[in-house]
């Protein structure tokens, strides 16, 4: 359905350009240009009888009513087209995972793997699969009503100027001019927030990245230099401080504390012993906590107080105590992040100067595109649009990270190394055999 409706629209953007050519000309050779003015800018688009001939010059007319109709239909074809799609895309059902749970938002980035990465580098099949996806993105969806009420506005420059300057209203045309010196302007501003709101990603990726190489090395010294039961102890609370501080940065709707805390056991909630989770009594520790205390500060201080009570030489206990003062630090930063947006007045300003730029801008297309006018600024607004809405998605970028996935990971690391914690010491203890058996001397 989709190739069907990009070849419509294709065809009819073809027609519209190919139409957007003056409609009538003199024998003189004049035709209508932005922003002129006089009867013979405004005798393009008039009927014979209309038509104010100076001496000497004879008005040819090309189309008649019909064909001024047939005109606007097609100018407006695409738009509708797109519109009737992005509804029916939005009856159908989502595969992907969504920010508050909710189709009207960006969608949850994918981790990827080598299959993502070699679809992502395959040419050209990666082009044609971005725009065949194109319709069923969520970024149209979000720009439905901005879209709409652009097009609506190129749609009624061009009625007034093909049917209403006729019955004798004034042609209101604008120079391209004031836009094209503003567009660097804009430009400078799209592309400083978009940049922002990237480095804002990066560097809330880097610090979740960091918090899962922690929760592992966290797992690994505990299980080495702890006893046997104060290492599951410790263990099973490890995910539980990402996983808190997951559900402290995201809408409260999008995910449930208890629920997310018992997950955290791992991909076998079914397991028993040393690779269960946490107990219905300890979760109830972590919901019912000091008021006025974040959830995953009281699972720090409780890692804390773990520690301790596992009674480690200094040297060890100190490295597992940096550990915690590492989750703490990576912790506030993410808080960072999350209360300080790029300034508002600057967000502000960049939208007011994008929207109102596009929205006087068909006045001053439809002298150039004619019936294309419509068209020309949907493709306009789309991409420009587009590109300052991405920012403002990316900018909290907790929302977008895949955190569920970096959580499931820290607490499946970890269940596999409590339920393995006896084979794991085997096998270490068989390869120090061999090791020493490689490095006896061979008898004479």
């Amino acid at each position: 359905m989709a190739l069907v409706a990009t070849a419509v629209i294709l065809a009819s953007c073809g027609q519209a350009f190919l139409s957007a050519s003056p409609q009538l000309r003199s024998r003189t050779g004049t035709s209508n240009l932005a922003g002129s003015t006089g009867p013979s800018a405004r005798a393009i688009r008039l009927q014979p009888s209309q038509v104010p001939m100076a001496a000497g010059e004879e008005v040819v007319v090309e189309l008649g009513i019909s064909g001024i109709w047939v005109q606007l239909v097609l100018a407006l074809l695409p738009t509708l087209l797109i519109e009737l799609l992005v509804e029916s895309e939005k009856a159908r059902p989502r595969t992907r995972e969504y920010v508050l749970n909710s189709e009207d938002q960006i969608s949850v980035q994918i981790p990827f793997q080598i299959g993502n990465w070699e679809a992502a580098r395959r040419n050209p099949d990666r082009v044609w699969d971005t725009l065949s996806g194109l319709l069923d993105s969520s970024l149209l969806r979000r720009l439905q009503g901005p879209l709409f009420v652009l097009n609506a506005v190129s749609a009624f420059v061009l009625i007034y100027t093909i049917i209403g300057v006729p019955q004798g209203y004034p042609l209101i045309s604008l120079q391209t001019l004031p836009f094209t010196l503003s567009s660097f302007a804009l430009g400078l501003l799209l592309a400083y927030r978009a940049n922002q709101a990237t480095m804002r990603y990066i560097k809330a990726r880097d610090i979740w990245g960091d918090m899962l190489n922690i929760c592992r090395d966290l797992t690994q010294m505990s299980s080495q230099w702890a006893r046997y039961e104060d290492f599951v102890d410790f263990a099973r609370w490890v995910p539980c401080f990402t996983t808190c501080l997951m559900c402290a940065l995201r809408n409260p709707e999008a995910h449930g504390l208890a629920q997310e805390l018992r997950e955290a056991a791992g991909s076998d909630l079914s397991k028993k012993g040393a690779g269960a989770g946490l107990s219905e009594e300890e979760i109830q520790l972590i919901v019912n906590r000091p008021q006025g205390m974040l959830a995953h500060h009281y699972v720090t201080h409780i890692l804390r107080t773990k520690i301790k009570l596992m009674e480690l030489p200094l040297e060890q206990r100190a490295l597992m105590e940096n550990n915690i003062t590492r989750l703490i630090n990576d912790c506030g930063a993410c808080e960072n992040i999350f209360a300080t947006p790029i300034p508002v007045a600057y967000t502000k300003h960049t939208t007011t100067f994008l929207y109102l730029w596009l929205f006087f801008l068909p006045w001053a297309l439809e002298g150039s595109l004619g019936v294309g006018v419509v068209f020309a600024q949907q493709l306009l607004s789309f991409f420009l649009l587009g590109i300052e809405d991405i920012s403002v998605q990316i900018e909290q970028p907790f929302d977008v990270l895949p955190l569920k996935k970096i959580c499931f990971k820290i607490s499946n690391e970890g269940q596999i190394v409590r339920s393995n914690f006896a084979p794991l010491e085997e096998a270490a203890r068989v390869s120090r055999k061999a090791a020493l058996k490689q490095a006896d001397p061979v008898p004479a």
